[in-house]
């Protein structure tokens, strides 16, 4: 069901969900990856992780959200 209703989606909705998906991949494993460096292995100080934990933050949120709030412009104003 999901698949067909891809399918029938707009151009800009696809390529926003295709996006997405990749944020949300590649976006998240930030996470996992850092809590094994730094805590698990002590490879990487707290100060440094804590930085790359509040960069993949800013990424994860805020690129999402710009990309729904672009996607939802663009299709309103082809839908006029």
């Amino acid at each position: 069901a999901s698949r067909v209703a891809a399918e029938k989606a707009s151009p800009s909705v696809q390529s926003a969900f295709s996006t997405m998906r990749w944020i949300v991949t590649i976006g998240w494993a930030i996470y996992p990856i850092g809590y094994f460096m730094g805590y698990l292995n002590g490879a990487v100080s707290d100060e440094a992780l804590n930085v790359i934990y509040n960069i993949a933050d800013v990424w994860n949120k805020i690129a999402f959200g710009v990309i729904i709030w672009n996607v939802a412009v663009t299709e309103s104003e082809s839908s006029k």
